[in-house]
């Protein structure tokens, strides 16, 4: 029987980000140094922060929204339909919501914008304070379009007051004509989150059913032992994943089939578990009575 750890990997390897090919690294210290960085201060690498990243005050005396231009990449190269800048961020002291922004411009002379407006996942705006998380700034070309962004602006937007700050940023283009931009720093889509939870309860109905039988019946004693121990560490598991989905802001088809999974199989073995050995103890003392009396 396939273990409940090996068919958690398998479908966690199973929901992989899309394919995606990286066009172009931005670090910050380079832009810095090439004189393309409009604004913010570059902060090196410390043992707070392992990664170099880009400091954004709001100026002062800025309006109730202030748009900062950051960057400005000129002949990004993206041959796909579908492309996105993604990094991480971290902000501090927003007093509402700010976002980041992608202007996309045109041969034609046409110009979009993307912006993080979600409320949550990689998409999230930025507003209070919140520690290192994944964001995603991505566009969609019509199918069938022949137009490719010729230059790219990248801003960030800050609502009066507060700090922004930035890790190396990746411009990347997505490979899989399915794939889904938004899906990026995603564990995995609410599709394959469904059937993470359809398949995984499928699975622990059909062994609690197993346990249950083979209990009652006192038979397969080391192996109902082993499969409820197993049940209680994918439970663990699953448990201070959904926890850790929770903190970096994963979305509710992420984090909510890991914490059922993780009360479920944590909760109800361990509760079970020592009435099942107190059954199997009970019906050993009366096979060895059985044999005892005349």
């Amino acid at each position: 029987m396939t273990s409940p750890i090996a068919m958690v990997s398998l479908l966690v390897l199973a929901s992989a980000a899309p394919a995606e090919e990286t066009l172009r690294e931005i670090s910050w210290s380079q832009l810095e140094e090439a004189g393309q960085l409009q604004a913010g201060l570059v902060v090196p690498a410390s043992d707070e922060t392992s990664f170099e990243h880009l400091k954004v005050v709001c100026p002062p005396g800025g309006g109730e929204m202030t748009t900062v231009n950051l960057f400005t990449i000129t002949g990004p190269g993206v041959t796909r339909l579908r492309y996105a800048v993604t990094g991480k961020v971290r902000c501090e002291g927003l007093k509402s919501a700010g976002y980041l922004e992608m202007w996309n411009h045109f041969p034609d002379g046409g110009m979009y914008f993307s912006r993080t407006l979600g409320d949550s996942g990689p998409l999230q705006s930025l507003e209070g304070s919140c520690d290192w998380r994944t964001f995603v700034v991505p566009f969609y070309i019509d199918e069938g379009s022949e137009q490719r962004p010729s230059k790219l602006e990248f801003n960030v937007v800050l609502p009066g007051s507060g700090t922004v700050e930035l890790s190396p940023l990746r411009l990347v283009q997505y490979t899989a004509p399915a794939a889904n931009p938004m899906a990026v720093g995603t564990w995995w889509s609410d599709e394959t989150g469904g059937w993470l939870g359809g398949i995984l309860g499928t699975v622990l109905g059909c062994m609690g059913g197993l346990i249950g039988w083979l209990s009652a019946r006192g038979r397969a004693r080391r192996l109902v032992v082993g499969m409820m121990k197993a049940m209680m560490a994918v439970g663990a598991a699953a448990l201070i994943s959904g926890v850790a989905a929770l903190v970096q802001s994963q979305p509710y088809g992420v984090y909510y089939p890991l914490l059922l999974l993780g009360i479920l199989c944590s909760v109800v073995p361990a509760s079970l578990l020592p009435v099942v050995r107190r059954r199997f103890e009970q019906l050993e003392l009366r096979r060895m009575s059985a044999v005892d009396v005349p």
